[in-house]
């Protein structure tokens, strides 16, 4: 019983420990909203004193609010491609198992290890050849097209854990190929879809390096670019930042809280079966 408590007590330090590292930079983010730039540039933990004038500073822009829709649009549409592509795919990853799809499904696997900046002349040229520079579907494209081998992951491992029975009394019933997806598996696939929607939003939602290429009007910056446009080579509005970052976390810290205990089913079924 006492080796118990002691192993106990570890793991409370432990867990407490791991908040703390959480919890601190953002409580430190969000007082510095607060804090004017003499204040965030000498270290000081709490504000000398209520200053909003961050906020106004940031709500004056007049791209603001249209870069957080930018984001928006982006990222839900982004997700919807991807959804729609790996759940597809999937499925019949899953369910066949002559060797071309193994094969198949191990090259969307690989194509994980390729990381995307060493892609960027390719890239580029392609974009500039189908005439998408400064629009949102280039930027769609690039993030759908890199969403998809984490998805093909996650929805194989985890349509292999459905009855393949539910397919064949589909088939008996004169369910054809796609309505039987449709109508039968997608249906199932919540807990999956929201974990891969989580996992790969955050990704979309912060994306820089290619919105930062392929944006050049300021009406069609993410949130992220815009956060940046308040840094200077010479001088920066700290306190418009942190409230940029502030304003940029909350989207998914909400959509995560809402959507967490199909996260974590979704999650734990995929990965014990794929």
């Amino acid at each position: 019983m006492k080796r118990l408590r002691s192993f106990d007590i570890i793991v409370y330090i432990i867990l407490l420990a791991g908040t703390a590292l959480i919890l601190i930079p953002i409580s430190n983010m969000i007082m510095s909203c607060f804090k004017t730039n003499a204040d965030i540039n000498r270290v000081v933990w709490f504000p000398t004193g209520f200053y909003i004038q961050n906020f106004v500073n940031v709500f004056k822009g007049k791209y603001v609010l249209s870069s957080f829709v930018n984001s928006m649009i982006i990222t839900l549409s982004t997700l919807g491609v991807a959804i729609a592509v790996c759940s597809v795919a999937a499925y019949p990853l899953a369910r066949r198992k002559e060797r071309p799809y193994g094969l198949i499904y191990y090259l969307f696997l690989s194509s994980m290890m390729i990381p995307t900046a060493g892609n960027l002349v390719h890239i580029y040229t392609l974009i500039r050849n189908l005439h998408l520079i400064d629009t949102r579907t280039a930027i769609i494209f690039i993030m759908s097209a890199g969403s998809i081998p984490m998805g093909i992951l996650l929805y194989t491992g985890f349509i292999k854990t459905i009855p393949a029975e539910l397919d064949e009394s589909a088939t008996m019933d004169g369910c054809g190929y796609f309505r039987r997806f449709i109508k039968i598996i997608f249906p199932l696939l919540k807990p999956v879809t929201v974990s891969y929607a989580i996992l790969a939003g955050i990704g979309v939602w912060n994306e820089f390096l290619m919105s930062m290429l392929f944006l050049r009007s300021p009406m069609k910056k993410t949130i992220i670019l815009t956060v940046y446009s308040f840094r200077s080579e010479h001088e920066s509005d700290w306190g418009a930042i942190y409230v940029m970052l502030t304003i940029a976390v909350i989207p998914p810290v909400i959509f995560f809280l809402l959507m967490q205990k199909h996260f974590y089913k979704g999650i734990t079924i995929g990965a014990v079966k794929g």
